[in-house]
C-alpha cells in the first residue's frame, strides 16, 4: 500500500487548502483502492498530520507570537493575544465535543452500510458546494474583533467537518464570512484553527484507539508526502481558491458519488 499512501499523501497536501473536502475526496479514492471501510476515516485523519505541520511552518510568525503570550494568558477577550488563544482553545474543545461522537458513529456504521457511506460523502460534498456558492463577503472584521459568539459557532461548525465530504476549510471560512470577517482574515483564521484541532484529534485518537489498522510505514509515508506537498502548495492554492468556483466541483463530485446509491435503490 506504499504507492497508495504516496498518492493519498500528495492529494491531502494539495487538497487541504481548497474548500472541496480533502477528507471526502480521499475517502472516495481509498474506496476505489479497496481500502477497508473501517480504515478509511482513521487513515484520512492521520494524513492531516502532514498538512498540520505545513500550516505550522507557514504561520510560524503568528504561532510564535501566541506562544510568547502564553505565560500571561487569561481566559478573556480583553486583548488581542488572549482573544486569539481563547478562540483557538475553546473552539478546539467544542470541535472535539461535537466531532468525536460523529466520528464514532461513522466509524461503527461505515463497514455495514456499503453504498450508503459513499452516498453520505456525496451528500456532504453537495452541502459544502451549496454553502460556498451562496456565501457572501459581508464585512471587514479582523482577529482583534473575535468574541465568544464566534468561538461557539466556529467550534461547533468545525466539529461537523468530521463527516467525509464536509470541507473543514470550506465551512469554517464560510461561517467566518457570515460573521462579517474579511475574506483574507477568514482564510487565515480557518487555517490557524486546523492546527490545534488536528493535533488534539491525533493525540486523542491515538490514546483512545491506537494507530489505524494499516501499517506504520504507510502512515509515515503518507504524512511525509502530505507535509511536503502541503508546504509547497499552501500559498499558491489559497490564492487560487479565491478565484475558482470550487463549489461547482463539490456538487459535481457529490452527485457522482450518489449514483451508486441511486442504482441500488432502483434495483
Amino acid at each position: 500500500m506504499i504507492l497508495e499512501a504516496i498518492i493519498l499523501g500528495i492529494m491531502q497536501g494539495i487538497l487541504e487548502w481548497l474548500p472541496i473536502s480533502s477528507q471526502g475526496q480521499l475517502s472516495l479514492v481509498m474506496y476505489l483502492f479497496k481500502v477497508n471501510k473501517d480504515q478509511i476515516l482513521a487513515f484520512s485523519i492521520f494524513l492531516h498530520i502532514g498538512t498540520m505541520f505545513a500550516a505550522i511552518v507557514y504561520f510560524r510568525g503568528d504561532i510564535l507570537n501566541m506562544l510568547k503570550g502564553l505565560p500571561g494568558y487569561r481566559f478573556n477577550y480583553a486583548n488581542q493575544g488572549n482573544r486569539l488563544i481563547s478562540f483557538l482553545l475553546f473552539a478546539t474543545i467544542l470541535t472535539g465535543a461535537v466531532g468525536y461522537p460523529l466520528y464514532r458513529l461513522i466509524r461503527e456504521t461505515a463497514p455495514s452500510v456499503g453504498e450508503a457511506f459513499i452516498a453520505l460523502i456525496g451528500g456532504a460534498l453537495i452541502v459544502t458546494g451549496l454553502m460556498q456558492k451562496y456565501v457572501k463577503v459581508r464585512g471587514e472584521r479582523r482577529t482583534s474583533d473575535l468574541n465568544l459568539k464566534d468561538t461557539l459557532l466556529l467550534g461547533v461548525v468545525q466539529g461537523f467537518s468530521i463527516i467525509p465530504g464536509i470541507s473543514r476549510s470550506g465551512v469554517t471560512t464560510s461561517s467566518l464570512l457570515f460573521r462579517k470577517f474579511g475574506s483574507e482574515e477568514a482564510l487565515k483564521l480557518s487555517f490557524l484553527m486546523s492546527i490545534p484541532a488536528v493535533l488534539a484529534a491525533e493525540i486523542g485518537l491515538s490514546l483512545i484507539e491506537g494507530l489505524p489498522p494499516v501499517g506504520l510505514e504507510e502512515i509515515l509515508v503518507g504524512i511525509l508526502f502530505s507535509f511536503a506537498f502541503g508546504l509547497l502548495s499552501i500559498h499558491v492554492l489559497t490564492k487560487i481558491a479565491r478565484k475558482i468556483r470550487f463549489w461547482a466541483f463539490c456538487i459535481l463530485i457529490g452527485t457522482l458519488a450518489l449514483l451508486p446509491m441511486l442504482g441500488y435503490l432502483l434495483k
